[in-house]
């Protein structure tokens, strides 16, 4: 022991002695030295900046990056997860842009140039890149030759570069020459320092004084062994190439508005993603790291600069890249020439024609600045979606869905969706002119008078297919109120809570009576119910009266008379009402909890609570179940076709478990009960008696299937909720499904209101008179699109021509005779064994 410790003293002698021996002889030598004369001054000033050099990269750089690990280890993840964008491609895989940073950050968002201090927490200027799954190797050879080639070797061990400290002095001294002036020299900046400098915003600026040049480039030099410590943990340098793949400014459009990492540059620049592009195209984006590409032409200086800077990258800097890392000759020359075909001009900014054709139908003032910024690309071409995909992902994943998706695609066809969206926003000007005096003065129906002072309430006008994707999507606001309400989203995950929902769902909760009464199997749409407020005459009509009076079935869903419905909903039985409430994922009203409000009633007059979307999920279960697809899983509706997972979502990995149920149709609809359910919720379109249509939806009789060859099948129905002023209107309800004769079914769901009884927004105004304009143009679109789209796949096989005539009335007949059977007095024996064996 006393050996040892003889040792261990000896060699902190030694270490003590050797600086003590190197400043004797420096001091001896060099700053004392009479024989150096003046010039022993700028030896010893040499000599110190070299073993300032030396203590900086081998000394000071480790421990800063071991210490420096410890406190900002998670500032630097959500820093880095901040500027990670997520991509939005349409149906057929194009590009169309990616989220706005304000939908796009966790906590916070700068729009402004420099940094904003948040009491001890600094928010630095946004910038936005999708994150690459693979880093291009040839990117990052290149990248790392031409700009920090000595990283994680002996000359750079933790992110400082001995070379590039050491090349200040000399640059300082040449610069100041060159400009007559002093000027601080510049030295190589390594990867992990321009990280720093992209990360928090400290770009060098052409107007820089010495005195903030130095402190940007102490301030690198601070955050450079950090990061590096960070990104090569264990020796591994993966999460080092994916930030320089990710965080680097490469191209910008005229005037600013600079686009990062080498994906979202490479849809812009080459109209591809990173992993297609060639090697030459690589050795490019890697090249305009500093000297980024100018994307759009403007006056004749810019236009040489730009065409100057475009051929250095290419035919210099690239060229460099080619003739350095390429050894295989062969492939060397095809490189070159590729580069040579490249430095012809600087490329115009990438759209695919379908995009480039909806912006410059919709948008084109602003055609040329969407097509070099994929944010304003996808502002201008998603205005209401992308708030709803948002949303959508949210409510998968909550506040950290960014981890897992690296981008999405649309259900939809963009351009197709902007012409429906500039169809409702006409007809909401219709509207809002024609019902001026009924709406409050706070709201307003046409998008062009939203101002401070009025606002639109909440508008939705959405159809899915018959697999759930949306293929219409039209929304009002930034909401996303069709995937619920504000309460309803958790603020400590972001997730949604259906149980917190509370926008009642009015009258289109009959629907669920509707399933109820045919899964039990006794009624027919000729039933009588009792009505206390039935007419003295015209009981076939939607008159209402003082009168007891019998109502039938059809009429009653026609007209969507409350009171016969809450009577036979009563006599039905609360369990399987309430069975299918929670089946369909609706909510209860509070009251329910506390022993009122059975859940008859609470389907019947709408009072249970439910968003949008559900309200069309339950439409897409019963349109289902009528069109034979009853055994398969129908999942909500949905605007996301597809995901693009970063590699830690891979497998669905993150998803909440309560994220997109699906049911299938057959556990709450029994598959003897689609006629009697056809037959009720068609009554509101299809109604008449005396030649006259009745009903809420009569506006619309012409969308009734009976009457167009075009359709096999169409149910539908309205509501309007509103507070304890039965004239003061809070939402108006329209929901159903149908099916064209080419086999293409779409469920719907339109809404206008606030949600809230406390706000309603018109008086005296009702879903036929708001939602049915709505639902026509809605329609019409998709008889349009089901032209375009046939699913001869979901058509019933054909019966052959010899078939027995009792196989047409069993419980699985064709939907051509629904209407016909709908009279009959009960259910058929078939009907009735059906219903029994489901009951076992």
């Amino acid at each position: 022991m006393l050996r040892l410790l003889r040792h261990l003293t000896a060699f902190a002698e030694f270490c003590l002695w050797v600086p003590r021996a190197i400043v004797r002889w420096l001091m001896m030598t060099v700053a004392f030295n009479p024989k150096l004369g003046p010039l022993r001054h700028v030896f010893t000033a040499a000599f110190l900046y070299v073993l300032f050099a030396i203590l900086l990269v081998y000394v000071a750089a480790p421990i800063r990056g071991y210490i420096g690990e410890l406190s900002m280890h998670d500032r630097l993840g959500y820093d880095a997860e901040r500027w990670l964008a997520t991509a939005i491609y349409d149906p057929k895989g194009s590009f169309v842009g990616t989220f706005d940073p304000r939908l796009d950050s966790l906590r916070d968002v700068n729009y402004t140039d420099s940094a904003i201090a948040l009491g001890d927490y600094v928010a630095n200027p946004d910038h936005k890149s999708i994150p690459v799954r693979e880093v291009p190797e040839q990117y990052w050879r290149c990248l790392s030759f031409q700009e920090d080639r000595y990283l994680g070797g002996p000359l750079n061990p933790f992110g400082i570069d001995l070379i590039g400290v050491l090349k200040i002095p000399l640059t300082t001294i040449t610069r100041s020459i060159a400009a007559r002036r002093p000027s601080l020299g510049v030295g190589g900046s390594t990867l992990p320092m321009q990280f720093a400098r992209v990360i928090y915003k400290t770009p060098p600026s052409t107007d820089e004084g010495g005195i903030t040049k130095l402190r940007r480039k102490l301030g690198e030099w601070w955050l450079a062994p950090v990061i590096y410590r960070e990104l090569t943990r264990g020796g591994d340098d993966t999460l080092l190439k994916q930030w320089a793949a990710n965080h680097i400014w490469l191209a910008q459009r005229t005037g600013g508005q600079p686009l990062h990492g080498v994906e979202v540059t490479s849809q812009v620049v080459f109209g591809k993603e990173a992993k297609d592009l060639s090697t030459a195209e690589q050795f490019v984006l890697a090249s305009a790291v500093n000297k980024p590409i100018i994307l759009l032409e403007g006056n004749d200086r810019l236009n040489a600069v730009r065409l100057d800077r475009w051929r250095y990258i290419t035919e210099v800097r690239a060229r460099t890249c080619a003739e350095k890392l390429i050894t295989d000759e062969a492939e060397q020359k095809k490189v070159v020439f590729e580069l040579m075909e490249l430095a012809g001009g600087p490329p115009d900014p990438k759209v695919k024609p379908k995009l480039e054709a909806a912006l410059e139908r919709f948008a084109p003032e602003q055609m040329k600045r969407a097509e070099a910024n994929p944010t304003i690309r996808a502002n201008l071409l998603l205005p209401a979606a992308r708030f709803g995909i948002r949303e959508e992902m949210k409510q998968s994943y909550g506040f950290g869905w960014r981890d897992y998706v690296r981008g999405v695609t649309t259900t939809f066809d963009i351009g197709e969706n902007l012409s429906f969206r500039e169809k409702i926003d006409g007809t909401l000007s219709e509207l809002d002119t024609k019902w001026t005096s009924r709406i409050d003065p706070a709201y307003t129906l046409d998008p062009k008078k939203v101002m401070a002072d009025k606002a639109l309430p909440n508008v939705i006008v959405v159809a899915a297919d018959a697999d759930g994707n949306i293929v219409r999507y039209y929304e009002a606001g930034e909401t996303a109120a069709y995937f619920g309400s504000l309460p309803a989203r958790r603020a400590d995950n972001g997730l949604y809570d259906s149980t917190l929902e509370s926008r009642q769902v009015a009258s289109t909760g009959k629907m669920i009576l509707a399933v109820a009464l045919a899964n039990q199997g006794r009624d027919t749409a000729e039933s009588l119910y009792a009505d206390p407020q039935a007419p003295a005459q015209g009981l076939d009509t939607c008159a209402k009266g003082g009168s007891n009076g019998s109502r039938k079935a059809v009429v009653a869903f026609a007209c969507s008379l409350n009171a016969p419905l809450i009577t036979r909903g009563a006599q039905l039985g609360q369990a399987p009402i309430k069975r299918l409430i929670d089946g369909f994922g609706f909510t209860m009203p509070p009251a329910a909890e506390l022993g009122g409000t059975p859940p008859s009633t609470a389907a019947v007059l709408g009072q249970i609570a439910g968003a949008p979307q559900r309200v069309q999920f339950m439409s897409s279960v019963i349109l289902a179940s009528l069109i034979g697809r009853g055994t398969k899983p129908v999942r909500p509706p949905t605007l996301i076709a597809a995901y693009d997972y970063t590699q830690k979502g891979e497998g669905g990995a993150g998803i909440a478990a309560e994220a997109r149920p699906a049911v299938i149709p057959k556990s709450l609809i029994r598959p003897g009960a689609v006629w009697l359910i056809r037959s009720l919720l068609e009554a509101p379109l299809c109604y008449q008696t005396g030649g006259q249509s009745y009903g809420t939806l009569k506006s619309l009789s012409q969308w009734c299937a009976r009457r167009r060859g075009d359709l096999r099948l169409h149910f539908a129905k309205t509501g309007t909720s509103v507070s304890l002023d039965p004239n003061a209107t809070v939402d108006a309800w329209a929901s159903g499904g149908l099916q064209f004769a080419n086999g293409a079914a779409y469920s719907y769901v339109v809404l206008v209101g606030t949600g809230t009884a406390s706000k309603p927004w018109a008086r005296d105004l009702h879903s036929a008179q708001i939602a049915a304009p709505l639902l026509d143009v809605l329609l019409r679109d998709l008889a349009d699109h089901a032209k375009a789209n046939p699913r001869r796949n979901l058509l019933p096989p054909r019966q052959p021509a010899s078939a027995p005539v009792a196989n047409l009335r069993g419980a699985q007949r064709p939907l051509a005779s629904a209407a016909t059977n709908a009279r009959d007095g009960s259910p058929s024996d078939q009907q009735l064994r059906t219903l029994t064996a489901n009951e076992r």
